[in-house]
């Protein structure tokens, strides 16, 4: 789906923190998926997960209990942790297959679904680990405006009216709470240089929302690699601390090849979920002073038995760090 009020968001926030006084440590973060030709034009679908946006805003606040919070870690080393807070808002949108034309679904599909969402999160993180703790509250159903904003964007582009956002899961309050950490794999992979890293990834969510445990590896090449953990997604927001914030340029490219294992996802309900789901990621990232843009498309396995086709999506992630 072309998402020009996306769009139209990413250019205010882009404005408004190139207009913005602000303290070292923080940064503005815009990352937008979708699975249409905008974002993916070796392909278009318009179905399933179809679409998500999600600003983030992080900073370093000299508050106790995050000082704290760095010195209480379980890096098994005596180096005290830097720390970030973050804040974010942000919106997924889920469709059937064909959600324009419902004579052409086939069996059992997804059903339409919005979820709207805000929360927090906190990192810590040394030099060769990063940890991330993220509370998600927010709505599943009408209230979320999935069917207003899709039913806006496709008459705008020209595009047919999405049929049964009607039938969409009915308000209900979510609420997940997600940790999730990454570490360099020199022992395991090669070592950490300027010019290749690899990084360990692993973590869970549990919630009403989804239940999950994942785990992958990060690969990276290219000049100049940043002393960081390697790039963001949506679900799991990049490193807000230290490194994060070097003003160098930098570019790579990068693959992430991982696994889910799922014990519930609100939006398969009814279906015969895949006990487990795998994920491959290829993109590019280019760092260049205070900017940041990357890249990514991601290809996942089945996620439910009646599921026809397996799916894919593009991601977009800008950056602007003070």
């Amino acid at each position: 789906m072309h998402h020009l009020t996306d769009l139209r968001i990413i250019a205010v926030i882009i404005c408004v923190g190139a207009g913005y006084t602000a303290r070292a440590g923080e940064s503005f973060t815009v990352y937008w998926e979708n699975d249409g030709t905008f974002l993916k034009p070796n392909g278009r679908t318009d179905r399933h997960y179809t679409d998500g946006l999600k600003l983030v805003y992080t900073h370093q606040p000299e508050w106790e209990w995050l000082r704290n919070f760095g010195s209480w870690n379980n890096f098994g080393d005596d180096k005290k942790a830097d720390t970030a807070v973050g804040y974010f808002f942000g919106q997924n949108m889920y469709t059937p297959d064909h959600a324009d034309n419902p004579r052409a679904r086939r069996g059992s599909d997804r059903v339409f679904a919005g979820w709207l969402y805000g929360g927090v999160f906190a990192q810590r993180a040394t030099e060769k680990r990063m940890e991330h703790f993220e509370l998600n509250l927010g709505i599943i159903g009408q209230s979320a405006q999935g069917g207003e904003i899709q039913r806006f964007v496709h008459k705008i582009v020209g595009q047919p009216k999405p049929k049964g956002w009607e039938d969409q899961i009915n308000d209900e309050f979510a609420i997940d709470f997600t940790w999730f950490g990454r570490q360099r794999a020199d022992a395991l992979f090669f070592e950490h240089t300027s010019n290749y890293d690899s990084h360990l990834e692993y973590g869970f969510t549990a919630g009403s929302v989804h239940r999950n445990a994942i785990l992958g590896v990060i690969f990276r090449a290219g000049e100049n690699l940043p002393d960081d953990f390697g790039p963001g997604r949506l679900e799991a927001p990049d490193c807000a601390t230290g490194a994060a914030y070097d003003k160098a340029t930098h570019f790579y490219l990068f693959s992430r090849i991982g696994g889910k294992l799922v014990e519930e996802d609100r939006f398969l309900t009814g279906l015969d979920e895949e006990p487990a789901v795998g994920q491959v990621q290829i993109g590019a990232a280019l760092r260049y002073k205070s900017f940041e843009i990357t890249y990514t498309q991601t290809y996942l396995t089945r996620e439910y038995a009646e599921q026809h086709d397996a799916d894919s999506f593009a991601s977009l992630v800008m950056s602007y760090r003070f």
